[in-house]
């Protein structure tokens, strides 16, 4: 009811990959969680548009990592940018809180009651992007080592006024 109270979390999502460069999305994961990133790119070259200090972040606290494009599964769908349906199912399907297919038949109750009114091929369409989502969800073997050219810009420069780098940056991350 209020995600300001998390304290830890043993399965954290990212929506955008934009914020992995702005924002530490990984600062409350526990040892062994979940990571579900939405992203363009595939598991083979997924590590390497990762900044360094996520990269590392993972490694350390041995995180399993999984990705998707639910971007794409939605627009080929029939949903346009709209993701929640992709990203719901992955998360009922890696996150073990049902089991995969009574989760999968309840999502596909709930899209038939709340989308009913819009008519078939509304519900045909999420239906169509749950089925994606399952076939495309894919775990990530991740690497041992950091590498990659992505590192996390500074949000302010140095040489910024203090009031910038002590309040104004800490809200700019998110952290009040």
């Amino acid at each position: 009811e209020a995600p300001y109270l998390i304290e830890s979390a043993n399965f954290i999502a990212c929506h955008q990959a934009s914020l992995l460069e702005r924002i530490d999305v990984l600062q409350l994961a526990v040892r062994g969680g979940t990571f579900l990133l939405n992203s363009p790119y595939g598991p083979q070259e997924v590590w390497s548009h990762l900044p360094q200090p996520l990269q590392q972040r993972i490694i350390e606290l041995g995180l399993r990592l999984f990705i998707i494009d639910a971007d794409r599964v939605a627009r080929e769908a029939g949903l346009g940018g709209r993701i929640n349906t992709v990203l719901q199912t992955c998360f009922f399907a890696i996150s073990g809180v049902l089991p995969r297919a009574r989760a999968i038949e309840r999502i596909k109750h709930a899209i038939a009651v709340t989308y009913a009114a819009k008519g078939a091929e509304v519900v045909q369409h999420n239906n169509e992007a749950v089925d994606q989502a399952l076939t495309r969800l894919v775990e990530v073997k991740v690497p041992q080592a950091v590498c990659g050219e992505v590192r996390i810009a500074p949000v302010v420069p140095p040489q910024a006024p203090r009031f910038v780098r002590e309040v104004t940056e800490p809200m700019l991350h998110g952290l009040g």
